[in-house]
């Protein structure tokens, strides 16, 4: 266990609440209960998430996305956008932005 010399908001914050919803993978699809972002396989061990289009993910990365769709006020948004090769900034904007946009 990993406990934090200095607790600052953002870590009392994630003591206090839940786990993340977890990420499914069924049938090709990615999905989780906690958002409509979804990630499909495209096979060969790539994936494709829907607000990420045209960049092809590993499923870890594509898990990773999701992650940030589930919780993008999570401190953890930083590692799983540096996963995808993005900022949190970056990834964050993509979320925000209409899927098809």
């Amino acid at each position: 266990m990993n406990i934090p010399k200095t607790w600052s908001r953002d870590i009392w914050r994630r003591a206090a609440a839940p786990t993340i919803p977890a990420v499914y993978v069924a049938d090709g699809h990615m999905v989780s209960e906690a958002t409509e972002h979804h990630a499909d396989s495209m096979g060969e061990g790539r994936w494709v998430v829907d607000y990420l289009p045209g960049r092809h993910l590993t499923q870890q990365q594509a898990k990773a996305a999701l992650q940030i769709a589930i919780a993008p006020g999570w401190p953890e948004v930083e590692r799983w956008s540096a996963a995808l090769g993005l900022t949190a900034a970056e990834a964050l904007g993509y979320l925000a932005m209409p899927v098809g946009a």
